[in-house]
């Protein structure tokens, strides 16, 4: 793909620099990051670095793509520290990535938006590609890479030559390869958690994405293109998502982030009530007036009280099929059997159908902790 031969472009510029083939030494000199000078520099890094972006790739014109990425971004701008000017372009590659330049300037690659499974997913995406800009994260990463101060930095990539595209080569580095320190990972991790909450979004999306997305690397190692890189350090990022989010009392309910265990309830061919987990049959009744509205009651109180993190035990029927039997989730009752109407099928079947929902969405979301609540 067009991304990983770039990736591998900037790798050999970049080794030229390790094995001394075009680099002068390192200049070391006090650098203050905060102050309004280091920000022009950094916005002018950034115009540098996003013309070698558009220089490598396509730049997508999409109007749905386009306004789904714009309305996320306007959503979370004002939860940054700094005013910058945050823009997301789309790059039109399957790559499954997303990066941040300095400045506030981001790209998500069409592979991102393809593999997200919903917008708090991509929330989750951007918001964390947004703190890596406000709070500077590309600079501190490449200063400290090359030993240069920013002011250095923009020196160097104002001037011509190998020396520019050093630069260039390096700040893309960081930020396509992910290349940042754990520290920063984990700071982009916690602030984007925050951002995500004050901004309405569930904040769960932030680790959901690292969830599925440490599955997809497992399922092609040889793709190692940028956010969220396989090794070690990715369980450690997940752990610490998991210990923030429960810090500061955030549920971990993952089913608003990925879209799964949505009930409904639904007409079938032959005339019958059929309620649903995620278009699959869990139960069925007989088309009346009276069972529809214990059939709608039913799924409204799955859809309120059926979580990925539920244990299966937790999904019960007790007193078996004696009048008083009553079907629970933890501790909260969904339907009795009093109330059952006729011809419907038994709260076991209801039970059961429920449970084999539960394992399904389970199946298609395999590398979460659901024993941490």
């Amino acid at each position: 793909m067009k991304i990983l031969r770039a990736i591998a472009a900037i790798g050999a510029v970049l080794l030229m620099c390790v094995t001394g083939a075009a680099c002068a030494a390192p200049v070391v000199v006090p650098d203050d990051l905060a102050s309004s000078e280091a920000t022009v520099q950094e916005i002018r890094l950034s115009e540098r670095v996003a013309a070698e972006v558009e220089k490598r790739w396509t730049i997508l014109v999409n109007p749905v793509y386009n306004a789904r990425v714009e309305t996320i971004v306007n959503r979370l701008s004002p939860q940054m520290e700094r005013r910058l000017n945050y823009d997301a372009d789309i790059i039109d590659d399957k790559t499954v990535n997303a990066f941040a330049l300095a400045g506030g300037k981001m790209y998500v690659t069409t592979g991102m938006l393809d593999f997200v499974k919903t917008d708090v997913e991509l929330a989750g995406v951007i918001a964390h590609e947004m703190v890596h800009a406000d709070r500077k994260h590309v600079i501190i990463q490449t200063t400290r890479n090359n030993r240069m101060t920013l002011l250095a930095l923009a020196a160097v990539a104002a001037s011509k030559g190998k020396g520019a595209a050093l630069v260039a080569a390096n700040i893309l580095h960081v930020a396509i390869m992910g290349a940042y320190s754990i520290e920063l990972e984990k700071e982009a991790d916690a602030l984007g958690i925050d951002a995500l909450s004050r901004a309405g979004y569930n904040s769960v999306g932030m680790l959901t994405i690292q969830e599925r997305l440490k599955e997809d690397r497992m399922k092609r190692p040889e793709i190692n293109p940028g956010i969220y890189q396989t090794h070690p350090e990715v369980e450690e990022r997940i752990a610490a998502a998991e210990k923030y989010l429960s810090d500061h009392d955030i549920p971990i309910y993952r089913k608003y982030a990925l879209g799964n265990l949505r009930v409904a309830v639904e007409e079938t061919a032959d005339k019958r009530l059929a309620l649903t987990i995620d278009g699959e049959t869990v139960w069925r009744g007989e088309d009346d007036p009276s069972a529809k509205e214990v059939f709608e009651r039913v799924a409204s109180n799955l859809n309120e009280h059926l979580q990925m993190e539920t244990m299966p035990f937790d999904i019960r029927v007790e007193g078996g099929t004696s009048p008083d039997a009553v079907f629970y989730i933890e501790t909260k009752k969904i339907l009795s059997n009093s109330e059952m109407p006729g011809g419907g099928e038994p709260l076991s079947a209801l039970r059961d159908g429920v449970q084999n929902a539960l394992t399904n969405a389970r199946k298609n979301h395999p590398m979460a902790n659901y024993f941490l609540k």
